[in-house]
């Protein structure tokens, strides 16, 4: 089930390769477009192109898409899939991803007791105690962001895989049924 839905969403290599063959930013990752294992819609490479979606839907930078491509490179799995999870994070899910980044990495600093006084090097600047704040908040958002992503990329792994396996079970029972009413 996931296979044919996912082979109607997912556009084929060729149809992409000649819509975008001889743009001028396509020209360096031409040789790319052949590697099957890019294109594969099988159970583990589209679980992995999920999670990695999804984690890096998470992070708080910019280029989402450039990075779910080169990650989806560097592992060689499943490109569209990891591109189009990446989507998950749209100007209305931003926020609240983003604060929950913040809140937890807020938590984990404080609960590590990592205070910022400690480390903090004096300047006797009118504005220092701002930008300090400022880049506290800074390095709990993007803390929390990545274990926020790292704990969506482990639950959007193992739904999709657990998804994925029961409904192989789901349509072996179906055959075995359909060939259990054919020989009766």
């Amino acid at each position: 089930m996931p296979r044919k839905f996912l082979s109607k969403v997912v556009p084929a290599p060729e149809k992409l390769h000649a819509m975008l063959h001889g743009k001028w930013y396509m020209r360096p990752f031409d040789f790319l477009w052949h590697d099957p294992a890019l294109w594969h819609i099988g159970r583990r490479g589209t679980c992995r192109a999920l999670a990695l979606g999804a984690f890096v839907c998470c992070l708080p930078i910019p280029g989402h898409t450039i990075f779910a491509v080169i990650g989806a490179l560097y592992w060689r799995i499943n490109m569209p899939v990891a591109v189009a999870a990446v989507w998950i994070n749209n100007p209305f899910t931003i926020a609240p991803i983003w604060y929950g980044g913040y809140r937890i990495g807020h938590l984990l600093l404080n609960t590590l007791h990592l205070n910022p006084d400690s480390h903090e090097v004096v300047n006797h600047s009118m504005h220092a105690p701002e930008l300090m704040r400022a880049w506290r908040m800074v390095e709990e958002t993007f803390l929390g962001c990545v274990v926020e992503g790292a704990i969506f990329a482990i639950v959007a792994y193992v739904l999709f895989d657990l998804a994925w396996r029961l409904s192989i079970r789901g349509r072996w029972k179906l055959r075995a049924n359909q060939r259990k009413a054919r020989n009766a």
